[in-house]
Formats: C-alpha cells, structure tokens, sequence
C-alpha cells in the first residue's frame, strides 16, 4: 500500500470498483448488493488484507444514525447543490440527516453550532461562514464525534478537508482573460456577510498567511495575482472590492459601487454567477457592451450561467463531488480509518460573455 498505510475502505472500494456503500453494505451482511459486486468486494477485502476497525463496529451498532451538516446559507445555488448531493449519498449509507444553515449571516454560526452540539448526531460535516473558531468547536464537540470540513482548507489541526482547487480556480480565470488581451481585470470577491468587514483590505493581509483557505476568495486572488505575476502585469488593489454577498442583487450593488470609483477596466471575474449576472446587469444599465468593453467570468457553472445574455463564461466546481466525497470521508472516519483531505479539480467554460479585444 501506499504510503505503508493500513488498507481502509475506500481502498476496498477503489480496487472492487464499487461505492463506499456498497462495501460497508457487504461487511455488515446486508442485502442490495449485485452477487459480482459482492465477489469484487471480498475479494479485494482478501487481497487488500482489510480489517474493519472496532471503532467502526461499535458505531454502526450505535443508536443514532443521525448526521449533522452546518452550511453557510442552504438555499445559495451552490450549497443547495452540496446539500442535494449530502442526503442522495446519506440516504445510500442509511444516515439520517439534519440540516443547519446560518441563513447568509456568519453572526450565526456559534448558534448553529451549539444547536448541532445538542443534538445526537454520529457525525458532522461542516462549511464554516468564515473563520472558525476552534476553542468553541473543541468545546462543544466530543473529540470522537466524525467531523469533516466542508469546502474550506487548512481550518482545524487534525480534521479532514474537502476543498475545491480555488487557487487554480482564480488563475485560470485571470489566464484566459489575459489571452484574451484584457489587461486592467476587476476582481469582485465574495465574502458572507456579516463577516469581519465589507472592505477587502482588511482581507487582504490574509493572501500570504497559513489560515488564508478560511475564505475561498482568497485562494481565488491568490491565483488571479500568480497570473497576473506571469503576464508582468502589477497587482492592483484598486482593482479588487469586496460583495457584499453571493446573489444576483450583491452584483448589482456591487458594480455601481465600483462604478463610482471610476476606475477603467476592461474585464471582471466574480464569486459566483449570480453575482457574474447582477454585475452584467449594472453594466448594461450603463450602456457598457458585453463581452466587447467589458468581458465576464462567473463561477460555479449553475443555471445562472446558461439563463444570463450572454451566457457566461465561468470557472466549474463540481458540488456533487463535495457532497458524495464529503460522506465518504465521513464514513472511512466513523470506521476509525486515517482519512486525508480531499482537493477536487476545477474547470474554465468558455462562453459568451468573455471575447478577444479588437485592435483599433
């Protein structure tokens, strides 16, 4: 094995070709499963030399079959898909779920938190708002309890992370407006509200420390800056401005904001395509052409991106991988297995709100 790393049940289910729940279904006699999917299974179980850990046997004996999930705000387009993607592969495993959301405002959180902590849950998944507070976290949790950060990074000594690649996020985006000969690139960076402070130079002191994956906007600037570095271009301060949230009315909001600084540029990324498509709003509102003066780069590939004219250009995370990954972490921790972070990979859709700038 790698690493010289015992075998864990996603090792069983990797070589056998099969789902998490499939294993877990097979070590506890359980029915649903195909006779060659069974036979892979033990098989790999066999040539893997793999042992179910007593810690997983005395949690699938537990009363409680009851996962917590905490999420920033569970109708955003983006959470509501993870949250989907949660319950379709807890419903797989036999996990009943429970859902606490702070509702778009991080002065909930510490709420949320203490109302998971009451209840009787086998395991948490957790997305914090913004920075997390370990002490309470730590407090409020038996240290045993399964916990796994949800699309944050490098939040808690010693949890597993499921993350997106934001930094490659950022810096295709920036790459791509760059070929396309923009120069003078805005960055609209979203943040929950509610958070520290609505300007982004109280963020910004963040971009060079370790707890920098607490805000995905700012491994996203992380990546816009290494582009621009490549390309010789400054980074420019003047160029960034904090949403004040993640919907379609923080875009409109936010690019008259920016407007009124009157500062030129020629191209925009945003935190979402929501924001992607009020900030389009904004700027048709003002007469300015899409992609031709102003190109646009969203993120998330949701139904926004499609239902926008023009459609947008956009940076694709997939949910359903932090949702079902998320789970399957869950479960390889609940059988007592060392479970590492997950990174999920990034895509750039080219569409139609971005174009190559026309020589005079």
């Amino acid at each position: 094995m790698k690493n010289s790393k015992a075998p864990t049940i996603v090792d069983v289910a990797e070589l056998a070709g099969v789902s998490i729940s499939t294993v877990s279904r097979v070590l506890n006699n359980k029915g649903g499963v195909n006779a060659s999917s069974r036979d892979r299974v033990e098989a790999a179980i066999r040539e893997l030399k793999y042992v179910p850990s007593p810690a997983a046997r005395r949690i699938r004996g537990a009363s409680s079959r009851t996962l917590g999930v905490i999420l920033p705000d569970a109708k955003d387009p983006f959470f509501s898909k993870v949250l989907e993607s949660i319950l379709n592969a807890a419903d797989e495993v036999a996990l009943k779920v429970i859902v606490f959301s702070c509702h778009g405002d991080s002065r909930n959180e510490a709420t949320q938190l203490k109302a998971a902590a009451a209840a009787d849950l086998v395991g948490l998944l957790y997305c914090p708002s913004s920075g997390v507070d370990v002490a309470l976290v730590r407090s409020l949790f038996n240290a045993k309890l399964p916990l796994i950060i949800v699309y944050r990074r490098g939040t808690m000594p010693g949890v597993p992370h499921i993350y997106i690649d934001n930094y490659k996020g950022g810096y295709l985006a920036t790459k791509y407006l760059l070929h396309l000969g923009r120069k003078d690139i805005a960055f609209f960076a979203g943040f929950w509200p509610s958070t520290e402070s609505d300007h982004i130079e109280s963020f910004l002191p963040l971009l060079d420390s370790p707890n920098r994956g607490i805000y995905t906007a700012l491994d996203r600037i992380a990546g816009y800056k290494h582009a621009l570095d490549e390309a010789g271009l400054p980074f420019d301060e003047s160029l960034l401005i904090a949403a004040p949230g993640f919907d379609y009315e923080s875009g409109l909001v936010g690019m008259q904001h920016f407007l009124s600084r009157m500062r030129s540029f020629d191209a925009l990324i945003c935190g979402n395509d929501a924001v992607a498509t009020g900030a389009m709003q904004t700027l048709s509102e003002q007469h300015y052409q899409v992609p031709g003066q102003i190109s646009i780069v969203g993120y998330d590939d949701s139904l926004f991106s499609l239902v926008t004219r023009p459609r947008l250009t956009t940076i694709r995370q997939d949910a359903t991988q932090i949702g079902k990954g998320a789970i399957e972490m869950l479960m390889a921790c609940m059988a007592g297995e060392q479970v590492d972070d997950r990174v999920i990979d990034v895509e750039l859709i080219v569409r139609e709100s971005t174009a190559m700038v026309l020589e005079n």
